[in-house]
């Protein structure tokens, strides 16, 4: 792949990542190549490889003898990820958190300062979702264990949340995800692993919840 085209077929699938998130391509929805050209004036060639990419994401799947098309999750599927989620993050931390060192804690209060800076009861919960990532992963920051993190930053929970941004949205007031995240955050700073490990394993278990259940009513 040349750069230029390489360059073209990264933006064609950011392009079509946000068609997903906005919610104008939708879980099970085709996804047609000479549409995506037609739309952007562009070759094929570059189309295909942004949707080997995404392919790569689990973002689109591929059928035999159909069209391509935005990956779908039962709601099965989503809570099940969130539970995995929520264990691997909560031992991830547990079992991290003795070697947080004044790097970590100033990571990690920051963190904690723009939920209070930046959220406010009133706006709009997608405002949050870059805060709210952010302060997952600052938790992880001191997990030694490379390929733990890896799977509890790549897991099927982050795709759920992604496939399904529009509901995700609307899972939680301002005031809910603000104060679902301080619990989080007391948590953590008492430093005891059980507690931290509980909280983190329930954090999730309510989103994959909630979010399986918005599933299941757009189903019906």
């Amino acid at each position: 792949m040349n750069k230029i085209r390489e360059t073209y077929s990264i933006k064609i699938a950011e392009y079509i990542r946000n068609l997903v998130r906005a919610g104008e391509l939708r879980p099970g929805d085709p996804v047609i190549e000479t549409a995506i050209c037609d739309e952007l004036k562009v070759s094929r060639s570059p189309v295909r490889e942004a949707l080997l990419i995404l392919g790569q994401q689990g973002i689109i799947c591929y059928e035999p003898q159909k069209h391509k098309h935005i990956k779908t999750m039962s709601p099965k599927e989503i809570y099940d990820s969130y539970i995995i989620a929520g264990v691997l993050e909560g031992v991830g931390v547990a079992q991290s958190i003795h070697l947080w060192t004044e790097k970590e804690e100033k990571k990690f209060n920051n963190a904690v300062d723009r939920f209070n800076k930046e959220v406010d009861y009133d706006s709009h919960i997608n405002t949050f979702a870059e805060i709210d990532e952010n302060f997952h992963l600052t938790l992880l920051s001191a997990c030694d264990n490379e390929k733990l993190v890896e799977i509890a930053r790549t897991s099927c929970s982050s795709l759920a949340k992604f496939l399904y941004y529009p509901l995700w949205q609307k899972l939680f007031s301002p005031k809910e995800f603000y104060n679902r995240h301080m619990i989080v955050a007391e948590a953590v700073r008492s430093k005891d692993p059980g507690s931290i490990e509980k909280t983190l394993r329930l954090h999730y278990e309510e989103v994959g919840k909630r979010l399986s259940e918005k599933v299941k009513e757009t189903m019906c």
